[in-house]
């Protein structure tokens, strides 16, 4: 899914960028009937041809329910905070839940060591946030509106109060998402902005010191 909502995550395209990954004998109205017909016919056919090539993943959707807690009510909750949007016709989303299902070390990472919550992106329900010390009541689309989400899966990393430290707007393999909670969890982050690219120089700084290749990923 690709929407263009917000510009919050201008700075986040740093981390895009060195990181990841990621369409005349008859009468005038009786002429106007036949012209339309054609055309009215070809917009119901290409409609049903869009509708006949969306593709669903939803194989690994267990892990949402296994690795994720509820999203009705999200917060902290003294730890740090995972935010995942993602759709079931995204590959790329598909794939973030295929190497949680598939590898232990993440999703125990993401199940225990963090509050993580997975949302729909594709679905507007509603949802307790936390925010500056207290829980609000609002949508999906309010929190895609809030985050700046542009992109499926965008990865979303607060503070212990809510707050955004870091947002991935791409896949993100196995061996960086781990990487990324280390990061946040050795505190590296603070003291820095990262609407400036402060935090993700550090974070690019920290994968260079674990080992973790920083080049761009090819689309495979």
């Amino acid at each position: 899914m690709k929407k263009n909502i917000s510009s919050k995550i201008v700075f986040a395209s740093l981390i895009t960028s060195t990181l990841l990954l990621s369409g005349c004998g008859e009468s005038t109205s009786k002429a106007k009937v036949i012209e339309e017909k054609p055309k009215v016919e070809a917009s119901v056919k290409e409609e049903v041809k869009k509708e006949e090539t969306v593709t669903v993943y939803n194989k690994y959707d267990g892990v949402v329910y296994d690795a994720f807690k509820d999203a009705a009510k999200i917060g902290p909750e003294n730890k740090y905070m995972l935010i995942v949007f993602g759709t079931n016709t995204d590959p790329y989303t598909d794939r973030l839940k295929a190497d949680i299902k598939n590898s232990e070390a993440l999703s125990n990472k993401i199940k225990n060591d963090f509050s993580s919550y997975y949302l729909k992106a594709h679905e507007n329900l509603r949802h307790k946030l936390f925010h500056e010390g207290e829980y609000m009541d609002v949508d999906t689309k309010t929190m895609i509106s809030i985050y700046g989400i542009q992109a499926t899966p965008t990865l979303i990393f607060t503070d212990k109060n809510g707050k955004a430290v870091i947002v991935v707007p791409g896949y993100m393999p196995t061996e960086q998402f781990i990487a990324t909670m280390k990061f946040m969890e050795a505190g590296e982050w603070k003291g820095k902005d990262r609407k400036n690219g402060e935090v993700y120089e550090a974070l690019r700084d920290f994968y260079i010191k674990n080992g973790i290749s920083v080049k761009q990923a090819k689309d495979s």
